[in-house]
């Protein structure tokens, strides 16, 4: 009788339990990912770098004290206004991660390993000594959530998202906020980066890039945007200063031909 009595105690303790940790069920959970997950949005509030990123309550309150404290320390990923994207959703019980442009986790990527240079003077892009180290351009937010939630709709996160992104719609075209000259406007348009364009042009155009390289060339320093992974094409965007001086494809780890500059319509 008293084993009979611990066991039965213990299931309802492990019931009781499972109660007070019900989190999203699956079809709520997909139907979340499936809205949101590259979704685009205006960033009201800048979110800091590092791992640890934004903090906020389903209420609308903002961790103020600690995104302060990780901006401070951290410095700033992404300023207001902003369009960003959701390029990840991750559910940990009670809460909901949203990783924005990448997130602000370091990550080894495929393409650190492709190797560039001239035939016999090769290297991995991530071990050249003349390239600085880089860190993550994204952060997160992370979305807690009120206790016993089983069903949630994707429409009820936008609305708890609300205080720091504007769902609205917004086209590439109107996030740069000035005039693009006719030539830019076709290749943001088809999601093209040519030589020429300056940084808003290029992120209108492809958004934000999966890494961004430095590296001291002749004197003059530049800046690859990497964007793409397996098994699609790679493209590395190359600035000097604000504008593009060079747009390079890789496909299958094979280098393609150098993009042109864009050409004044006739």
């Amino acid at each position: 009788m008293r084993f009979r009595f611990c066991v039965i105690a213990a299931l309802g303790f492990l019931a009781t339990t499972a109660v007070l940790r019900a989190d999203l069920n699956p079809e709520s959970r997909m139907a979340i990912l499936r809205k949101l997950t590259a979704e685009y949005a205006t960033l009201k509030i800048p979110l800091p770098r590092g791992e640890k990123g934004l903090i906020m309550k389903s209420s609308g309150e903002v961790d103020e004290k600690s995104l302060k404290q990780e901006i401070t320390q951290q410095g700033t990923a992404i300023s207001p206004n902003v369009l960003v994207q959701i390029t990840n959703i991750e559910f940990k019980g009670k809460k909901i991660l949203f990783e924005i442009n990448g997130g602000g986790k370091r990550k080894t990527k495929w393409y650190e390993h492709i190797e560039v240079g001239m035939v016999g003077s090769t290297y991995p892009i991530g071990t050249n000594p003349n390239k600085t180290n880089t860190t993550p351009t994204g952060s997160t937010i992370t979305l807690v959530l009120p206790g016993k939630v089983n069903t949630l709709t994707a429409e009820q996160v936008q609305q708890y998202l609300l205080p720091i992104l504007d769902f609205n719609p917004v086209t590439p075209l109107q996030a740069i906020g000035r005039p693009v000259p006719p030539e830019f406007q076709e290749a943001i348009e088809a999601k093209r980066a040519v030589v020429g364009m300056d940084r808003d042009m290029v992120l209108a155009a492809l958004g934000q890039p999966n890494r961004k390289v430095r590296e001291e060339k002749d004197g003059i320093e530049q800046e690859d945007w990497i964007y793409g992974m397996p098994p699609m094409k790679v493209i590395f965007v190359t600035f000097e200063g604000e504008e593009v001086v060079n747009v390079r494809e890789y496909v299958g780890g094979v280098r393609g031909e150098s993009l042109p500059p864009a050409q004044e319509p006739r």
